[in-house]
Parts: C-alpha cells; sequence; structure tokens
C-alpha cells in the first residue's frame, strides 16, 4: 500500500509538468482586426509582437484609426501572461503615435484569446474590453489574429525596426518560410495470379477411311478448336498414366503385326479443267409504247356570285378616361430656431475678448446640420468659469464648470462652411490655468477637446463641413 501510494504522489506531481511542456508557442507576428461593438460596428487593423525573455512573455502592439481623412497609427508595450487555456494582453502604455487627440493615460484595453492550430496556420480569436473611467465609458468587442510566417512585411516590425526595438524580439532569427512535407506515394500492390482451371485434353477423333476414287485414299483427322490456354505439363503426365492403367487392365496379349512394305500406289493426275463460260441472255425487244389518249377535261359551270349584305356598324369605342394629375407641393422642411446672436459684453461675458490672444490648435470636420456641445471640466473642480463663443457669438455664458454637464445644441445653416468656437476664461479657479473639458457630438461621431485657457489667451476649435466626394 505505501508503494502504490509513492506511485500517485509521483504521478501528481509530473502531470503538472507535462502539461506545461505541451503548451505551444505563440512568439512571432499576428495580424488581424479588432471590432468594436457598439452602435455601429467598426474594424480596426490590429498587429501584435509576441516575445520570450527567461521564460516570460511580453510584446508589441499597433493599432490604426482612421480620424481626419487619414490613418493614425500608435505602438505601445503590452504584458502577456498564460490563463489555464487563455491568453492575456495587456496595454501598459504607448511608445509612439501621430493621434491628432492625446490618448488618455488612463484608458486600458485587455485581450482575452484563445490559441487553435489547424495543419495550415495558428489563429488567436476572443474577445476584448476597455475600463471605464470619469470621462471615458467602457467599450468591448472581438478580436481575431493570424500568425505570420513572412514578418518582415508587416507595419509593426517596420515600426519596431525605427526603433531600434527589432534586437529584443527572440524569433528574430526564425525562417520565414513553411516546410514542405513531402508525402510517399503508396507502394501499388502487384495483382495476384489467377487461379489454374485444370482442362481435359481434348478427345483424338480418327474418321474411318472411306471409299475414295481409284488410287486415292484420303485420310482426315478432326482437330479440335484451339482455346488459346496453355495446359500444364503435370496435367499430361497424369492422363498418360491412366491410359496405362487402362491398358494393363485389358489382360490381352498384343500382337504386333509383322512390318509389310508399303507397296507403291499409283500416281495421280489433276488435271485443270477450264471453267465453262457464262452464257449471256438476248437483249428484249423494246415494249410498244401506249397511245396517247385526248384528255377530256369538264368544266363546270360557275354560280352567280351572291351580294352580300354589310355587316351592322360597330359601336364607337368610348374614349379613354385619362388619369387627372394633381400637383402636389412639397412640403417644406422645418427650419431649425434661429441662433440668438448675443454680443460679448459684461453682462453675458467675454468683454476683453478683442484684448486677448486666440490660439486655434485643432480642428475637426462635422457631417450633420446640428452639433451637440457639451462642457466638463477637465480636472479637480476648483470653481472655473468660462464663455463660448460661435463665430463671434455667446452661446454659454459665464458658466461654471463641474462634473455636471452643461449640454446645448448648436444648429448650423447650409450656407456655414466652417464654425469657429472660441474658449474665453472668466477666471483662473482656485487652481490656474482655466481648463475644460468639450465634447462634440456629430450624430454617431463624438470628439473629445481638452482646452487651457488663460486671462491673456484664449482657446480655439475650428470645425469644417465634409464635402460629399
Amino acid at each position: 500500500m505505501k508503494k502504490y501510494c509513492t506511485y500517485v504522489f509521483i504521478l501528481c506531481w509530473l502531470l503538472p509538468v507535462k502539461s506545461f511542456a505541451q503548451q505551444e508557442d505563440i512568439t512571432g507576428m499576428w495580424y488581424g482586426e479588432i471590432t468594436i461593438i457598439d452602435t455601429q460596428t467598426v474594424k480596426l487593423p490590429y498587429e501584435i509582437a509576441v516575445s520570450e525573455e527567461k521564460g516570460k512573455l511580453f510584446g508589441y502592439s499597433r493599432i490604426v484609426f482612421h480620424a481626419n481623412g487619414k490613418d493614425e497609427a500608435g505602438v505601445q508595450n503590452i504584458s502577456i501572461r498564460r490563463k489555464g487555456y487563455n491568453i492575456v494582453m495587456e496595454d501598459e502604455g504607448f511608445i509612439t503615435h501621430n493621434f491628432s487627440i492625446n490618448p488618455s493615460r488612463h484608458v486600458k484595453k485587455t485581450l482575452i484569446v484563445v490559441l487553435t492550430t489547424t495543419a495550415t496556420e495558428m489563429i488567436l480569436e476572443g474577445s476584448w474590453s476597455t475600463n471605464s473611467t470619469r470621462y471615458n465609458r467602457a467599450y468591448k468587442g472581438i478580436v481575431l489574429l493570424k500568425r505570420k510566417i513572412d514578418f518582415k512585411k508587416l507595419e509593426l516590425f517596420t515600426s519596431l525596426d525605427t526603433l531600434n526595438l527589432v534586437s529584443r524580439l527572440s524569433f528574430i532569427n526564425r525562417p520565414e518560410t513553411v516546410a514542405v512535407v513531402a508525402v510517399a506515394a503508396p507502394l501499388e500492390k502487384k495483382p495476384e495470379p489467377l487461379p489454374v482451371v485444370p482442362v481435359p485434353d481434348p478427345p483424338l477423333i480418327i474418321n474411318s477411311i472411306e471409299k475414295a476414287a481409284p488410287g486415292l485414299m484420303v485420310v482426315t483427322k478432326k482437330t479440335q478448336p484451339s482455346t488459346g490456354k496453355i495446359l500444364p505439363l503435370s496435367l499430361t503426365k497424369q492422363k498418360k498414366l491412366q491410359m496405362d492403367a487402362l491398358a494393363k487392365s485389358n489382360m490381352q496379349p498384343i500382337v504386333k503385326p509383322e512390318s509389310v512394305a508399303p507397296k507403291p500406289g499409283p500416281v495421280v493426275v489433276i488435271a485443270a479443267v477450264p471453267k465453262p463460260e457464262k452464257k449471256t441472255a438476248p437483249p428484249l425487244p423494246p415494249k410498244p409504247e401506249p397511245e396517247k389518249k385526248p384528255i377530256v377535261v369538264a368544266v363546270q359551270p360557275q354560280p352567280k356570285p351572291e351580294k352580300k349584305t354589310p355587316p351592322p356598324p360597330l359601336p364607337k369605342p368610348e374614349p379613354e378616361k385619362k388619369p387627372v394629375v394633381v400637383a402636389v407641393q412639397p412640403q417644406p422642411k422645418p427650419t431649425p430656431p434661429p441662433v440668438k446672436i448675443v454680443a460679448p459684453s459684461i453682462v453675458h461675458g467675454a468683454a476683453e475678448i478683442e484684448k486677448r490672444v486666440t490660439k486655434s490648435d485643432q480642428s475637426f470636420y462635422f457631417e450633420s446640420d446640428s452639433l451637440l456641445l457639451t462642457l466638463y471640466d477637465n480636472g479637480e473642480v476648483d470653481g472655473d468659469t468660462v464663455t463660448v463663443l460661435m463665430n463671434g457669438n455667446v452661446i454659454f455664458s459665464k458658466v461654471g464648470l463641474t462634473t455636471i454637464a452643461n449640454s446645448k445644441t448648436i444648429y448650423i445653416t447650409p450656407n456655414m462652411d466652417s464654425v469657429k468656437l472660441v474658449m474665453y476664461a472668466e477666471n483662473l479657479g482656485s487652481i490656474p490655468s482655466n481648463t475644460g473639458l468639450l465634447i462634440v457630438n456629430d450624430g454617431e461621431k463624438r470628439y473629445e477637446v481638452r482646452f487651457t485657457a488663460d486671462l491673456e489667451t484664449n482657446a480655439a476649435i475650428v470645425l469644417r463641413r465634409k464635402k460629399n466626394e
């Protein structure tokens, strides 16, 4: 019993080692896409590089967004760990990017994928999600990646080469071709020989000598038609033995006749008989032609044509009723309410806007005829107060920035190609300078603008109408 318990203990100790050894190598470059599942489905190109150092996995990722009419990409570090059958990857911060808006350092993306291996490719498939913050809500979706054999063609490899990070990749010396395994053709089986069916010897038939013409002896031997088969030698010997046994059973002495010299027979001369000529029959006399008799044609008198009565007049068809075309005047489109034009003043705010310098660092494209603007405090709530102007008119008058949203919808007429929004600081709060967050909702699109203003400068953003190509 003690020996049995020892075997069980050794087996349980070796099981984790065996299961760890069976984990497949996932190092390499992977490419695919991340799908955002929200009000509308958006697919973004996504690439990762998985490397290993001292038994631990780490890597890099590259994601591409399409904003402001161009592609904006970023490369960041990712941490990688195994959790059972799952592989967990988490963002660790951007190394480089060309985004028009700086990404938040508090938002991280986590991927949970499972490895699937087929005869021709390796696939990482699963889900991803982001954490929610004070100003950002959580997003989620699915991810699908495939390992790339010729990985040096990927954009992520080019970016890592520019950043001098290629030397950290443990798979850099891996061959970029797939080994082709030759499959041996199966050996052809030789057909087995067909079994030989014994066929009895054909009987030998000797016809009796019939009476023939004087001096001519005719001997005919009737032979069996050939079957095309070669009989084995053993069957011939067996037949010979049977004939010998039959001869011995007769028990009669065989008297051999004395040999008599053959007498010379008469010589038969065959004379050539000429063939009889064919007699041709005399030609027949021509048949007399029959006499031509005159043809008598009987002409019948034609009947007089009857007077046809005209048919009754057909009723006149009624004129077709043409459809009456009713002109329906199109209903006028509802006009948006006019924007109240409020000039800057001490009462409405932005009284000294002309004395300050306005900096316009950001611009976006919009498509809708109405935009929803929302104001928040970008940092700690310290009593910041701002006034927002649209094309020189006050739309937010001395609004205090807090965590509570201050929203307003602005309507843009078709003749307006651009809108300029200016953030004017009424005070600096307890912590200078005046900082805020402006969120612009253009239909299903959302833009976040973080601005900073003081008593000498104003922050501005330009919104341009996107023209249909």
